[in-house]
């Protein structure tokens, strides 16, 4: 066996490992060669026989390794990735808030007969989706005890007026014979007093001044009974005129009654809900269809409590605000000019906003928009001075952005998000003017990366959704696939 001794250090240095192995696999040839072999049993000769198997597979990975030869490590080119950017600059800005509305009626109302009667005829536009317009006969029940009713109770009232003629004349004589009797009692007053003066005188006797008093006290009789029947007379009078204005109230009744078995639409609107056909019994009250008006469409949206606190502050307030009123038909979309009508007057537990009613301008039957309708209320929200805009994409989380510095690579900042609409963000702290804002998102995005910017001409323009690609030359991409595919 080669060995080699070195006394300079303290230590022992062996030979070389082949030499060590060819040793150690002789060894336990010459133990297999022992006689101790032929006296293990069957199964202790299997456990040694896998253990030397093992041994020898160990011995051999151990030498491939040991003998493996270094290999140079390439490195790799860094990689460049290609980004849209915006050079930003302060601005005065008022956005547009973006909502999310449903449209309601202005006015609606539920069409119900005020009469009970069988249905005579239906209007072609008493139906699901009918348009109807204001005065349009739209159901009709039959009139016919109505217009009995109104008959018998214009023949009632004639013949009270008959009646009261009749009694006014009695009572004008009742009046007269009255008077007549006032007249013969101051006749009998005059007599009375003549005769007092000659009893007095000695002229008549007592026995002719008691006839002319008595005479005095039938006329007074007369007299009061006469007062007493033109009195009666003249209350016959005004009970049937009361009576005749009972009638009149009845009459007007029973025309009313009349009229009401025509239902005609209030207004222009569109016709839901029907439950009418010829020939059905309605009950007063019945509802037969619901109305919803075509004009005044307003869209019901409800703001944050922080967007309506923007608003209210601003100088232009709520109400009276100009908005559009957007509804998306597939590719098509149709725009109404609008105005803010109305705040409603609680806010929203459960929602924690404020609603708001945007009434929608120039509607007429022959629009497609319909209560109901899903719509995008676009809302100038307050102005802001000396603010940056970025795009949408340029904003990571709720206040994180990307510039692209001098030597090409990424720094991120905080800053401060003032407002947000669907494609933009306005910015008034943390930037500075000139700065390249990169406005293309991809995942391994952070700070340090080197970047190659594509500056895009506004702050407002499209922003690339491709994934960002190198902007290496052929060779170094090759030579990139080529260190990937080897890892």
């Amino acid at each position: 066996m080669a060995m080699a001794r070195q006394t300079g250090d303290g230590m022992e240095k062996v030979g070389t490992v082949q030499m060590g192995r060819h040793w150690a696999l002789r060894g336990w040839g010459d133990r297999l060669r022992m006689p101790k072999w032929a006296a293990l049993g069957p199964r202790s000769k299997r456990v040694v026989a896998i253990g030397g198997v093992l041994l020898l597979g160990v011995s051999g990975f151990t030498l491939m390794v040991a003998s493996k030869p270094e290999v140079a490590r390439e490195d790799r080119p860094e990689r460049v990735w290609s980004v849209d950017a915006v050079n930003v600059a302060r601005a005065d800005h008022r956005p547009d808030m973006s909502l999310m509305g449903t449209l309601v009626a202005g006015r609606s109302a539920e069409l119900r007969p005020l009469v009970a009667g069988t249905v005579k005829a239906v209007s072609p536009a008493l139906r699901d989706g009918g348009l109807v317009k204001a005065g349009e006969t739209l159901l009709e029940i039959d009139p016919w005890d109505y217009e009995l009713t109104v008959r018998e109770t214009r023949a009632q009232l004639a013949e009270a007026r008959a009646r009261l003629d009749e009694l006014r004349a009695t009572a004008a004589a009742e009046k007269s014979r009255a008077e007549l009797a006032r007249q013969q009692l101051g006749i009998k007053e005059r007599e009375q007093e003549r005769a007092q003066s000659l009893y007095e005188k000695g002229t008549i006797s007592i026995a002719r001044l008691e006839q002319t008093q008595g005479a005095l006290a039938a006329e007074r009789q007369t007299l009061a009974a006469m007062e007493n029947g033109s009195q009666a007379g003249a209350a016959r009078v005004r009970q049937q005129e009361a009576a005749i204005d009972r009638l009149k109230a009845m009459l007007d009744r029973a025309e009313t009654d009349l009229a009401r078995t025509k239902l005609t639409a209030p207004f222009d609107a569109f016709v839901g809900q029907t439950k009418a056909e010829v020939g059905m019994r309605v009950s007063a009250g019945d509802q037969v269809a619901t109305l919803s008006g075509t004009e005044g469409l307003e869209a019901r949206v409800t703001l944050s409590t922080e967007a309506y606190g923007r608003l209210a502050a601003d100088g232009a307030g709520v109400v009276g605000r100009r908005a559009e009123v957007t509804w998306k038909l597939g590719e098509q979309r149709l725009t109404y000019p609008a105005t803010v009508e109305r705040v409603i007057d609680r806010i929203d537990t459960a929602t924690g906003g404020v609603t708001i009613f945007v009434r929608l301008e120039a509607q007429s039957l022959d629009q497609p928009l319909r209560p109901g309708a899903f719509v995008e209320v676009a809302l100038p929200d307050r102005a802001y001075v000396a603010v940056h805009r970025l795009p949408v994409t340029a904003v990571h989380g709720n206040d994180t952005v990307y510039i692209a510095n001098a030597e090409g690579r990424l720094e991120s900042t905080k800053v401060h998000v003032v407002a947000r609409t669907s494609d933009a963000v306005f910015v008034d702290k943390g930037l500075s003017d000139g700065v390249k804002v990169v406005t293309t998102r991809f995942q391994e995005i952070g700070p340090g990366l080197k970047v190659a910017v594509r500056e895009t001409p506004a702050p407002g323009a499209q922003v690339a959704t491709n994934p960002p690609k190198e902007t290496q030359d052929k060779d170094n991409q090759d030579k990139a696939g080529a260190g990937e595919k080897s890892e």
